[in-house]
Formats: structure tokens, C-alpha cells, sequence
């Protein structure tokens, strides 16, 4: 129970990060995320490319396996060719609301060949788009040759054809978009959803989600140092301590279980964590340089042990 303790919370501190890589990079496509859009994920991949993170987990090859598959198939370098990826979601409910918008370099020629492989394989013109489906439960669309949008939800996708095309409202003057001028200029992974409460809703154990109304997150490099803050806005200030209290009470296990070996390398990311309180706001902030966190998910070791 304890060494599952202290793996959640050192996973906790990166999750974030290697959740969205392979390919997440460049500016988020204002112009394509809907109005109704309730929460946005955003990696600049070339700001992360460019960090001393990723520089010491791709030599460590943290990343080959993922590579030789992009480059065997689509026949691009996902961390050259890939510009910009921004993922967001819609009122929850339907399955596969979720969004993936994708910019870079792409061989469109031979992605539509791919494609026409697929046996269920269908094209419906969709105003001045064309909606790709395979199978009925994967829809996509190229916005542009260089952009290209895909989800499980047809309606997703259509919501963003209709922005794209200017039949709708993008997200540039919702608060969600607002929220974005808080994200500093160097981060390469930014995620906010400005209200909690329909998540909450859908998952009804989590205690700390039940008492929150926004979330904020931020990763940068500083310094060859791995910086995040996760900030989350509950509805009062006596349940801002409370979930503070929670969280301090999780790190305090993780540091008894990490005392040797492989677990002792993961324990020690949580010295980089401090916890704060302002009002009903709590701030998790995380700095720990990058030569260590690469050393704790690097093959063979790290993450890779503890789940052995």
C-alpha cells in the first residue's frame, strides 16, 4: 500500500507532462476551439523539444519505440514535423467528446492513402470540408493542410468544422479563453478548465473534486529545472484547506514509503513539492531539475522499476 502511495505521488508530478507526448507542440488554434469548449490541454512541442528534459529522455531513448512507429507509418519525425497540438472538451456526458487538434507537417497524400486501407472508410463532404470516418466511432477532417482535427463524437468534430468555417463562435472571449493570458510565456504544457462542477459530477468518489470550481496547470523549464504548478480554486476557503490538508497527508505517505532503492528516487521529487494556500485557492508548485526527473523515468529505472 505504501510503495503504491508513493508512486501515485511522484506519477502525479509528470503524469501531466507524458500523458500528451508523442506529439503536442506550437500556439493553440484559437480560431478552431469552439465556443462551448469547457476545458483546453496545450503542449508546445517545440518549446519542450528545446528543454534540457527532453533532451536527456531522448538520449536515454525514452522515446525510440514511439519514433520508429511515426516514421514506419506516416513517414514524418514527430518531434520535427509536428507543430501544434491542442486537445478540448465539450459539456460532459456524451463518450468521445474529447478533441484533438494537430498542426505540423504532414504527407497528406499519403495519410487519405492510409485512410482508403480502412475497409469501413467513408468521406461525407461537410460544408467546405471533408469528414473522414472509419468504422463510425473515429472522425476526422483536415482544417487545412497543415491542420487536422479528429475525435470519437461526429458532433465534436463538426462543432469544429462550423468554427473553423465561421458559421461559429471560437472561444477567444469565453472565460476559458481569458484564462489563458495567465499562462507564462516559456510553458510548454498548459491545462485549464475554468469549472469543475459537471466533473465532479461524473465522479462522485473524488472528495477534492466535489469541493472545486476551477483548475489551472502550467509546466516550464527554468534554468535546466523542471517547474509546474497546478493550481485549484475550491468554493471556500475552509475546503481549500481541507483538500491542502489531504494533499499534505498523501505527500507525508510517500515519504515513508520511499526509503531504498527505485523508490527512493521517486520519493525524493516530492522534497520538490510545496503546497500553498491563498484564500480558496490551493498552488501546487513543483521545481526539481530536469537531469533528475529523467533519471527517475528513464528505462530500467525510475517509474519503469517501481511498476516491476
Amino acid at each position: 500500500m505504501m510503495k503504491k502511495t508513493a508512486l501515485l505521488v511522484a506519477a502525479l508530478l509528470v503524469i501531466a507532462l507524458f500523458w500528451a507526448v508523442p506529439a503536442w507542440p506550437g500556439t493553440i488554434p484559437s480560431s478552431i476551439v469552439p465556443e462551448g469548449a469547457r476545458w483546453v490541454a496545450h503542449l508546445d512541442m517545440e518549446k519542450f523539444v528545446a528543454t534540457k528534459l527532453f533532451e536527456f529522455l531522448d538520449k536515454d531513448g525514452r522515446f525510440d519505440i514511439k519514433s520508429r512507429d511515426a516514421n514506419r507509418w506516416l513517414k514524418m519525425d514527430l518531434t520535427k514535423d509536428v507543430t501544434g497540438v491542442t486537445v478540448f472538451g465539450f459539456e460532459p456526458g456524451g463518450k468521445g467528446q474529447a478533441v484533438f487538434a494537430i498542426a505540423g507537417k504532414f504527407d497528406k497524400a499519403r495519410l487519405l492513402t492510409l485512410l482508403d486501407l480502412a475497409e469501413d472508410h467513408t468521406e461525407t463532404p461537410y460544408g467546405s470540408f471533408t469528414l473522414y470516418s472509419t468504422g463510425g466511432d473515429e472522425y476526422g477532417a483536415f482544417i487545412n493542410d497543415g491542420l487536422i482535427v479528429f475525435s470519437e463524437s461526429r458532433e465534436a468534430v463538426e462543432k469544429v468544422l462550423d468554427t473553423a468555417g465561421g458559421k461559429a463562435k471560437n472561444f477567444s472571449a469565453t472565460p476559458l479563453g481569458a484564462s489563458f493570458k495567465d499562462v507564462p510565456a516559456g510553458a510548454f504544457l498548459s491545462g485549464i478548465m475554468p469549472d469543475l462542477s459537471k466533473l465532479s459530477e461524473m465522479n462522485s468518489q473524488s472528495k477534492i473534486l466535489e469541493k472545486a470550481s476551477g483548475l489551472f496547470f502550467v509546466a516550464q523549464e527554468k534554468q535546466d529545472a523542471l517547474q509546474i504548478r497546478l493550481q485549484v480554486t475550491a468554493d471556500s476557503p475552509e475546503n481549500a484547506k481541507n483538500m491542502a490538508d489531504m494533499v499534505q497527508g498523501i505527500i507525508a505517505m510517500g515519504r515513508l514509503a520511499g526509503n531504498e532503492g527505485d523508490m527512493a528516487k521517486a520519493a525524493a521529487l516530492i522534497d520538490g513539492l510545496q503546497v500553498k494556500l491563498d484564500g480558496k485557492v490551493l498552488k501546487l508548485e513543483f521545481e526539481r531539475p530536469s537531469r533528475e526527473i529523467a533519471d527517475v523515468l528513464s528505462k530500467g529505472r525510475g517509474l519503469h522499476g517501481l511498476l516491476d
